[in-house]
């Protein structure tokens, strides 16, 4: 499809501008990610070639267009470089350790020879553009090396995304479907360099993966950036990327208009972009339309309330895992008294009369009795609403309760459990008993999991200056630096089928008791979990009283 030159100008233009938009807003949300930065620079380097790209279909003069049509290779050469570094980031795949230093040592070296005969010469006039290189030996070389490294990035996202479950799954689609669309138009720039008759006519569609990357930002935080829909950040992005595609194809038409009718007045040309533009706004309606219902399944508004629902449907199911897990560990845990309790009802007939055993016999049945009863509450207070109930609780107590629950995980994990309380055995604090022990739940649910193979789980307590602290730390496979300061961010997940909400749902629950909760953690090294909560919710034990 011959367009007329203009139009393929301004398919460059229209991938730098939402190419320069996707790195500079990937960078300002979580600059410190190196996996993010990673791709931030891959979106540069489109940007620039794109750039270049304008200003050599721009240019009458044969010397700059050559110029900038050398120039605008250089950022060409690192698109498969740096968008295959990020993907080993991306989906935690360590390479062999030559693998990038060689390649980007490959680039720079195609990047020295651009200005040389060697790797194009013979400019000249092609299809609509004025001035097009030949390729030549060294092109053949850089164009292989291009081809095979979007090749194998495709390959392992392919992989990775037959083994992938859960969020992270759809991550890695829509990140496939992207730059595979996204390499299939960018491709059609090459055959003109083979004098092959075939213009760059899908090159536009470079923008694609924009809007696929900040379609899986905006619904399934993508490279772990959270964005609230309803600010309407990405929202703007994809419909400013439809609108210039949209100016892209009116201009394009107006071209054509103007070729075969033969004008050149520039009234009668605005006449016919008005003119166009007006014929063509049920198109972009109907884009828009698709955009609103069938890829973000409604309007803005819309969106909003799913999203909120959808947090109100996780947090829901977050609570009935560990509903499950404190229900698994409470029956497990009844088996011990019962078992006291049938042993003592086998004896009964035979020492009926015997008082010293009758006394043994109810003092164990009614403290078994008792422990079955307080276990069946705790799981009863644990299914009501979670509002907030203040009572005066013994925090010790209620940590031995809470590790008592999850014994059993803890024996058939091979987890040994440790406990240094380095404060009153019998301090009181006054808290949200319910609240406090599913945090506790969770942070211990975590380790537990972190814990494949064994280790060791500490629990500590202790009073500082200006709190009550209570430390849990474990020997597992630690938190990468990049993931830690997301950890607390609704979905963020790299389990499988994780949810994302665990830790975000206990730093709710320790903020709505005034506290704050701290986290320490390095690969193979462990993790440390501090939770801190003010001074004043200890309070002086009464004579007489028994705390909670």
């Amino acid at each position: 499809m011959f367009f007329p030159l203009e139009v393929y100008a301004v398919s460059g233009l229209v991938n730098f501008i939402t190419s320069t938009f996707l790195g500079v807003f990937i960078l300002i949300k979580t600059h410190r990610s190196k996996t993010n930065r990673l791709f931030a620079y891959f979106c540069f380097s489109v940007s620039l070639w794109s750039f270049f790209y304008c200003l050599w279909l721009s240019t009458p003069n044969k010397f700059l267009a050559e110029y900038y049509l050398r120039t605008l290779m250089i950022p060409a050469f690192f698109m498969p470089i740096t968008f295959i570094h990020f993907i080993f980031h991306f989906l935690r795949i360590t390479p062999n350790p030559r693998f990038i230093p060689i390649n980007y040592a490959l680039t720079i070296i195609f990047m020295l020879s651009v200005y040389s005969p060697l790797y194009a010469n013979n400019i000249g006039r092609f299809l609509v553009f004025p001035y097009w290189l030949k390729a030549n030996i060294i092109f053949h070389l850089a164009l292989t090396h291009f081809i095979s490294i979007f090749i194998y990035s495709l390959f392992l996202l392919h992989q990775s995304f037959r083994r992938a479950a859960g969020t992270f799954r759809i991550q890695i689609l829509y990140v496939y479907i992207g730059m595979l669309i996204a390499c299939l138009g960018g491709s059609t720039n090459y055959f003109s360099w083979y004098r092959i008759p075939i213009p760059p006519f899908l090159n536009v569609f470079v923008s694609f993966y924009v809007i696929m990357v900040a379609y899986s930002i905006a619904k399934h935080q993508l490279m772990d950036i959270l964005i609230v829909i309803k600010k309407g950040v990405v929202y703007s992005l994809l419909i400013a990327c439809i609108s210039v595609i949209y100016l892209t194809f009116v201009v394009s038409l107006e071209k054509f208009a103007q070729y075969y009718l033969n004008y050149h007045s520039p009234w009668v040309s605005l006449f016919s972009v008005f003119a166009i533009g007006i014929m063509v706004v049920p198109l972009r309606n109907k884009i828009r339309f698709i955009i609103d219902r069938i890829l973000f399944k409604g309007t803005p508004q819309e969106i909003v309330r799913q999203n909120e629902q959808l947090r109100q449907e996780i947090t829901r199911s977050e609570k009935y895992k560990t509903l499950s897990t404190l229900a698994s560990g409470i029956a497990h845990e009844v088996k011990n008294p019962l078992t006291a309790i049938k042993t003592f009802t086998e004896y009964l007939p035979d020492k009926i009369d015997d008082k010293e055993f009758l006394s043994r016999f109810a003092n164990i049945v009614g403290r078994e009795v008792n422990r079955i009863d307080e276990m069946i509450h705790q799981l009863l207070n644990y299914g009501k609403p979670a509002l907030l109930s203040i009572q005066a609780t013994n925090i010790h107590k209620l940590i031995n309760d809470t590790v008592d629950i999850l014994n059993s995980k803890f024996i058939d994990q091979k987890i040994n459990v440790n406990k240094h309380f380095n404060t009153d055995e019998n301090l009181t604090l006054y808290i949200d008993p319910n609240q406090t022990r599913q945090a506790l739940l969770n942070i211990f649910l975590n380790a537990i999991e972190a814990m494949s193979k064994g280790g060791k789980l500490q629990v500590e307590t202790r009073r500082s200056s200006k709190d009550f602290e209570i430390i849990v730390s474990d020997t597992g496979c630690g938190i990468p630096a990049d993931d830690l300061a997301h950890i607390f961010d609704p979905f963020f997940s790299r389990k499988n089928q994780g949810t994302g909400l665990g830790l975000s749902i206990t730093q709710s629950l320790i903020e709505n008791h005034k506290g704050i909760i701290e986290v320490r953690s390095a690969v193979e090294s462990g993790t440390e979990i501090t939770i801190k909560l003010p001074l004043a919710h200890i309070i002086p034990a009464s004579p007489g009283r028994e705390a909670d």
